[in-house]
């Protein structure tokens, strides 16, 4: 009996960072069912080490376009005979449809986030013309959002009817309760309710506005977990504002022992595509407090499983954090909330089992 071919499919990441992107990109390519051979095109990786080799890793350049990587990638496809080139956002997009030019295969790009907020007028009008023109070349568009889709048609982005919205997901993990404290990091003070964030230090995530939230309610603790190149600047800003109440605790390869033994989370993003931390949080029942931008918005029902406030309005946060801290029954109401709607619309096997679909149509087409 002849075996049945498996669809090759290289994922490609120009991000090496521990972070939403790269993290998702990983939990699929480790998650796809027998059908599938995956191979891998990202910088130089110490974090998914383990999932890499030299049959099925390919090292390219971090956040950078070159000819030397684009004929890296064009020998790569053909010497394992690629099927399907997943990009995950906007580095390895340019990089894989550049690529596509000189080599055809069936592309799948995935946004990941839609960055103008943090650069100018020019800038952001460069970035429409080229998802314009070249975005053609993709078979498929996806979106990890629903707001994250509209934005982009918002910005005129033009999507040639080749998208779909395929929501991140999590691993489901067992509800927050006291059997799930981790004994080691129990709280000093039992009583003082803690607030936790997790994200990369970069302008996105919009860290000051934690600082100066926390500054605001000093009887609350403040976490925030993750690394990046705004660490300096953060720390320094910490100093200059004088706040005690928030503690950095840097890259965690385990942020659920310190997920359980909070009590809110917290997001100030400029944008998002679909947090994997939020959903990370509601996994195992924290309500949440988060900016009203995209992505955000999809995870976070207002007024059921947390609060959704004015980006950079920090009286409304505070307003929300208080109104959470001083009714613990408010918390496990939202918290269960948070917890059911989690498992209900953004799983990993749910997630997982979307994508299979769409590579074995993709592989069809």
């Amino acid at each position: 009996m002849k075996l049945k071919k498996k669809i090759k499919i290289l994922m490609i990441s120009s991000n090496a960072d521990i972070g939403g992107g790269p993290n998702h990109m990983f939990m699929l390519g480790e998650n796809l069912n027998s059908s599938f051979e995956v191979y891998y095109a990202v910088p130089k990786n110490k974090n998914f080490t383990n999932l890499l080799n030299f049959k099925n890793y390919l090292e390219i350049s971090e956040r950078e376009i070159n000819i030397r990587d684009i004929l890296n990638l064009i020998k790569f496809i053909r010497k394992n005979s690629i099927d399907i080139v997943h990009a995950h956002g906007k580095g390895a997009g340019a990089l894989a449809r550049f690529t596509n030019l000189f080599y055809k295969t069936k592309l799948i790009y995935t946004f990941h986030g839609i960055h103008v907020e943090c650069h100018n007028f020019l800038v952001n009008l460069v970035y429409i013309f080229y998802e314009n023109i070249f975005g053609k070349i993709d078979n498929y568009k996806i979106f990890v959002s629903e707001s994250e889709r509209l934005y982009a048609k918002n910005l005129n982005i033009i999507l040639w009817n080749k998208t779909c919205v395929i929501n991140n997901g999590v691993p489901n993990k067992l509800i927050k309760n006291k059997n799930n404290d981790i004994d080691f990091l129990k709280k000093n003070d039992s009583s003082k309710i803690t607030v936790i964030s997790t994200c990369r230090f970069v302008k996105q995530k919009n860290i000051k506005d934690i600082v100066r939230i926390a500054k605001r309610i000093p009887e609350i603790d403040f976490k925030i977990i993750g690394y990046g190149k705004l660490w300096k600047e953060i720390n320094q800003y910490l100093s200059e504002m004088q706040v005690e109440n928030v503690d950095l605790i840097g890259l965690q390869q385990n942020v659920f022992k310190f997920l359980y033994i909070s009590d809110i989370y917290l997001s100030t993003s400029l944008y998002e595509g679909m947090p994997l931390s939020i959903l990370e949080a509601m996994s195992i029942g924290l309500p949440i407090v988060a900016s009203n931008v995209a992505g955000n918005i999809d995870t976070v029902k207002n007024g059921k499983t947390g609060y959704l406030y004015d980006l950079n309005n920090i009286e409304m946060a505070i307003n929300f954090i208080n109104k959470l801290a001083n009714d613990e029954s408010l918390r496990n109401v939202m918290g269960y909330n948070s917890f059911k709607r989690q498992r209900k619309l953004f799983s990993k096997l749910n997630m997982i089992s979307n994508y299979e679909n769409l590579y074995f149509k993709a592989a069809n087409l």
